[in-house]
């Protein structure tokens, strides 16, 4: 075999045996690591699913946002969206027991109940209807692709908080 033979057939094999085991390893501990972050973080364990049980108007409904200690300016954004909605269109609900809001610091250690309680991780917008005394905790996911349309934001927020007033969780 000639020197030029030899180098021809073996560019497209392995170099070493540790490349080859590198090509079988790898993969499996990407498709591994994978499948543990689905599950690890894939959806909140202490987040309950909607639930439309009960007729009727909610006794109260809680507008939860979690935020960590240090901010971006898109979270920031996102509280004070979610503040002048409801500063704006639900003033008389905000000064009744009817409608709460609280911002809360995830990675504190007082607020560690609540965090529980929502699931809560990083910067989230729940919105808890309260309907003969049971919880119907729902995140609103749906509001962060709009998070740099701040009127539609806001037309969202308004509508979901409407809704959950009126017992519709």
């Amino acid at each position: 075999m000639t020197k030029a033979t030899k180098n021809k057939k073996n560019k497209n094999a392995p170099k070493s045996k540790v490349t080859r085991i590198l090509w079988i390893v790898c993969p499996i501990i990407l498709v591994g690591l994978a499948a543990w972050l689905i599950v690890a973080y894939g959806t909140p364990s202490g987040t309950p699913p909607p639930s439309n049980n009960s007729t009727g108007p909610a006794d109260r409904v809680d507008v939860v946002y979690f935020h960590r200690t240090v901010r971006c300016p898109t979270c920031i954004h996102a509280e004070e969206l979610t503040r002048y909605t409801l500063e704006t269109y639900f003033e008389d609900e905000l000064d009744s027991p009817k409608l709460t809001f609280q911002s809360i610091d995830v990675q504190s250690s007082e607020n560690a109940a609540i965090v529980q309680k929502y699931g809560a991780y990083g910067s989230q917008l729940f919105i808890n209807t309260i309907k003969d005394g049971t919880d119907h905790i729902e995140e609103a996911t749906d509001l962060y692709v709009l998070i740099h349309y701040d009127n539609e934001f806001v037309t969202a927020l308004k509508s979901k908080i409407e809704k959950c007033l009126n017992g519709e969780t």
